[in-house]
């Protein structure tokens, strides 16, 4: 009695499971090529990404414009020029009344630096004007 039951349940999975593999089979996507009539309209119509270009605006990266910067000189050139030192008035712990003045081209205080800064300056004729 129980070998019966058995057979009758293997053969009900059998054909469930043969009823799940066909529809697996009609059901999944298939892959097929496709025209390269159709490939290539649709990339006509996307535009193409322009090269754009950023202008970066960093100090001392490139020397400025300095056309008709005068009206009195005809030619204008760019031209590096040291940064006058910042003179700033120090006064001695012993006596008020003096003062002495500090030149200072660095922020650290002291003389050991070699940094010496330039600006862009326009330059016309004998006058330096700021770009």
């Amino acid at each position: 009695m129980g070998l019966t039951q058995v057979c009758v349940s293997c053969h009900n999975y059998r054909q469930t499971l043969l009823c799940l593999i066909l529809f697996a089979i009609l059901f999944t996507a298939k892959a097929r090529p496709v025209s390269s009539s159709l490939i290539e309209p649709a990339q006509k119509d996307m535009k193409k990404p322009e090269p754009m270009m950023v202008e970066k605006s960093q100090i001392g990266s490139r020397p400025p414009k300095c056309e008709r910067r005068c009206s009195t000189c005809e030619h204008c050139e760019a031209v590096q020029v040291p940064v006058a030192p910042q003179i700033q008035p120090h006064r001695s712990h012993f006596s008020p009344a003096k003062a002495t003045t500090v030149v200072s081209y660095s922020s650290r205080g002291d003389d050991l630096s070699n940094y010496k800064p330039m600006s862009w300056k326009c330059k016309c004729g004998d006058y330096l004007f700021n770009p």
